[in-house]
C-alpha cells in the first residue's frame, strides 16, 4: 500500500506549512527571501518545519506566536525504557532532525495511549547543532545509548544515510506524575 510522499514533499502538508508562514510572520517581504527547498528538508513533517522555522530565523515571526508556541505543551514521542532514564535523571537530551523549544509531553506510543502510562512534562531550554559522526560515547549517553556506535546506529536506522544534521535538545523534568 502506497501513501504517496509525506512530510514537506506532500503538496498539502507544503501548502499548509506555507499557510503557517505567512499567517504568523512579522513582514511578508522576509518570507518571500526564505528559499524554502534549500532551508527546509522534503522529509520534514509539518511540526518540524514550524519549529526549524522558529529556531532559523526567530525575528520573523510575531511576538504573540512565540509566546503562545513556547508556552503551549506539545507531544514528543521516547520509548518506555527512555521514559524511565529520563524520570531517573540519567537522560538530559533528545538528538532530533529538528530542534525543539518549549514544553512537551512525553508520550509512548503515537497512536495507543495507555491509560497507565507516565504523565511526564519536560521543557526544551537549549538547543545544539551536531554532527552524528563525531559524537563521543558521553555525548550517546546524554541520550541514554552506551557508545556512540549505537546511537549512529539508530539515526541510520531513523534517518538513513548518511545521517543528516542533527540538533541535540537538552531538556529537564517539568513536572512527573509516573504512574
Amino acid at each position: 500500500m502506497s501513501f504517496g510522499p509525506r512530510g514537506l514533499a506532500n503538496p498539502s502538508t507544503f501548502r499548509k506549512f506555507k499557510e503557517w508562514m505567512h499567517r504568523n510572520c512579522v513582514s511578508e517581504d522576509q518570507i518571500a527571501k526564505i528559499d524554502l527547498d534549500a532551508e527546509f528538508g522534503k522529509d520534514l513533517s509539518f511540526n518540524e518545519a514550524v519549529e526549524i522555522a522558529l529556531h532559523k530565523f526567530p525575528t520573523l515571526w510575531r511576538p504573540e506566536y512565540l509566546q503562545q508556541y513556547e508556552n503551549k505543551p506539545k507531544q514528543i514521542i521516547f520509548i518506555k525504557d527512555l521514559v524511565d532514564k529520563i524520570v531517573d535523571g540519567r537522560v538530559q537530551v533528545t538528538y532530533r532532525k529538528s530542534p525543539k523549544i518549549g514544553t512537551y509531553y512525553v508520550i509512548e506510543n503515537r497512536f495507543r495511549q495507555k491509560a497507565e502510562s507516565s504523565r511526564l512534562l519536560i521543557e526544551f531550554y537549549r538547543t545544539d547543532r551536531v554532527d552524528a559522526y563525531q559524537l563521543s560515547d558521553e555525548e550517546a549517553q546524554l541520550a541514554g545509548v552506551e557508545t556512540a556506535a549505537q546511537i549512529r546506529q539508530l539515526f541510520e536506522k531513523w534517518y538513513g544515510s548518511p545521517i543528516p544534521e542533527l540538533y541535540r535538545n537538552w531538556f529537564k523534568i517539568k513536572e512527573a506524575n509516573v504512574q
